[in-house]
């Protein structure tokens, strides 16, 4: 057989109650060619007898795989890993997509020449009440970094949409270090898309996002919780040696990168050495030596 054009990768914790929004939508798809991985992180509701319920009423493929839980960031990679297709799409546990998504998208990134260097289509998502998530790009379709995306342009709002997997693929990170330690956001590989090319957005609309406006309140007001400083610290870390040549013309953006990382850091136990040693750039690693003794006060 095939392979699919496209893998679409849901990670599900006790999801049971919402995949079927996530697979109904996927069968209304006017896209066929792609493949669903779920992947069970530990679930103890009824997830493998509803994927398996799924698997006789799809007319796509899809493949099911149960882990002990090892958090939703170890679980991206595994599915990257499974893949099979040309391109990559993780959707949540809890979203939904509009009937042309995957069409709107694989069309985009056929129209695309391998002299653009382009990494990831970008498109909008909607509420379940129809209203656009943040900001519109500028034009369409923009080409831009992720950097200049929220801080030259200042997009605000979700995004979702399509990479290669390959680009993934290519992503460093060491996953010994970071198994077993919680909440790990996005941004950890996420900027390394930069380092390897840019994203095309357009104003399509490609996802709808549910979510009530007390989960919102809840998951903002969790993220910068000191359980998590773990991972927090990883992704300031991440953020400052992606983008450590930013110092000179966008200061204030790195000095206020740099604080979150050594606050987190410290939270988490870890020494001066570890905190400059871990950071890139010589310039980084001076200021963070200069800020650290104030940093009880950010």
């Amino acid at each position: 057989m095939n392979a699919p054009k496209v893998t679409i990768l849901t990670p599900s914790y006790n999801r049971a109650h919402t995949l079927l929004r996530v697979f109904e939508s996927l069968q209304r798809q006017t896209f066929k060619d792609f493949e669903w991985i779920v992947i069970d992180d530990g679930s103890t509701d009824n997830t493998k007898d509803l994927v398996e319920g799924f698997k006789q009423k799809a007319d796509f493929k899809i493949r099911y795989y149960y882990q002990e839980n090892q958090h939703k960031f170890l679980t991206f990679f595994r599915g990257i890993d499974l893949a099979e297709g040309q391109y990559f799409s993780p959707l949540d546990s809890d979203d939904a997509l509009p009937p042309n998504s995957m069409e709107i998208l694989v069309k985009s990134w056929e129209s695309i020449s391998a002299s653009q260097n382009i990494v990831f289509v970008s498109t909008l998502c909607e509420d379940q009440f129809g209203n656009i998530v943040g900001d519109r790009f500028p034009k369409d379709p923009f080409v831009c970094s992720i950097f200049d995306m929220r801080y030259k342009y200042k997009i605000k709002g979700d995004k979702w949409g399509m990479g290669k997997t390959e680009i993934y693929k290519k992503m460093k990170l060491n996953f010994g270090d970071l198994a077993g330690k919680g909440f790990i956001p996005e941004g950890v590989f996420q900027f390394q898309f930069d380092k390897l090319g840019f994203h095309y957005c357009i104003n399509e609309v490609t996802r709808i996002y549910f979510r009530d406006k007390d989960d919102e309140q809840s998951l903002a007001n969790q993220f910068y919780d000191k359980k998590n400083a773990f991972g927090l610290a990883e992704n300031y870390k991440a953020f400052l040696n992606t983008y450590s040549s930013k110092i000179w013309s966008n200061p204030m953006t790195i000095l206020r990168n740099l604080g979150g990382y050594l606050k987190f850091s410290k939270i988490d136990g870890r020494s001066l050495k570890k905190i400059t040693s871990d950071l890139d750039a010589s310039e980084i690693k001076t200021l963070a030596y200069l800020i650290y003794p104030f940093s009880k006060f950010i």
